[in-house]
């Protein structure tokens, strides 16, 4: 039930209401004082990067036509309805400074991710990053964290370590660790990768 109304761009706001900020800071960190950066954003759902960070030349990719379309009437930017493992297909003929992938890799199987990695290096220019946010999975999660992951759309988290052994054919530059709360409760375990090409 509740997966169908995350559909609905208004549902999915004022879910994302409870975790999003958080998530932004630590990609916002990695950007820092960077001038118009190019983003590509994967996964983009309701634009909620671009609506926090407008100063950016922005392109979003999602396969919610209702969050698209969205974002099309919202945003600013350039907003693409189309599968993020086919990018070849999403008419993208240019390179970014930085890919975020923001939620979005404890939705897709293993092999999956590994092949999805490697194909956007290519979008990335001579210095770019790709930004990686995600749950982390280790065993000291209190029961809130592992009911929340239990039911979460997604049935892929894993710990850094399985992060990093799919990152391997790029340079881990950092690696950050920080958490969701409501008050002093722990809701998600996040953690932030950025990669750059070796």
């Amino acid at each position: 039930m509740y997966e169908k109304l995350l559909e609905w761009p208004q549902f999915y706001n004022l879910w994302s209401s409870i975790h999003f900020a958080p998530r932004f800071m630590a990609i916002k960190e990695v950007i820092g004082e960077h001038q118009d950066p190019r983003v590509l954003d994967l996964g983009c759902g309701t634009g909620l990067f671009k609506k926090y960070f407008p100063a950016c030349d922005y392109v979003g990719v999602d396969t919610n036509p209702k969050y698209i379309d969205y974002d099309r009437k919202k945003l600013h930017g350039q907003f693409i309805l189309g599968d993020i493992l086919e990018l070849d297909t999403c008419g993208i003929n240019t390179t970014f400074d930085y890919i975020i992938l923001n939620g979005v890799l404890h939705h897709i199987d293993s092999a999956t991710v590994a092949h999805l990695i490697k194909s956007v290096g290519r979008f990335l220019n001579r210095t770019g990053k790709i930004v990686v946010v995600d749950h982390i999975w280790h065993a000291g999660l209190n029961p809130i964290n592992k009911f929340l992951l239990q039911f979460d759309r997604g049935s892929f988290s894993r710990t850094e370590a399985a992060y990093r052994a799919l990152f391997e054919q790029f340079t881990v530059t950092s690696f950050k660790p920080f958490y969701i709360q409501a008050g002093s409760l722990v809701l998600w375990t996040e953690g932030r990768f950025v990669l750059a090409c070796t």
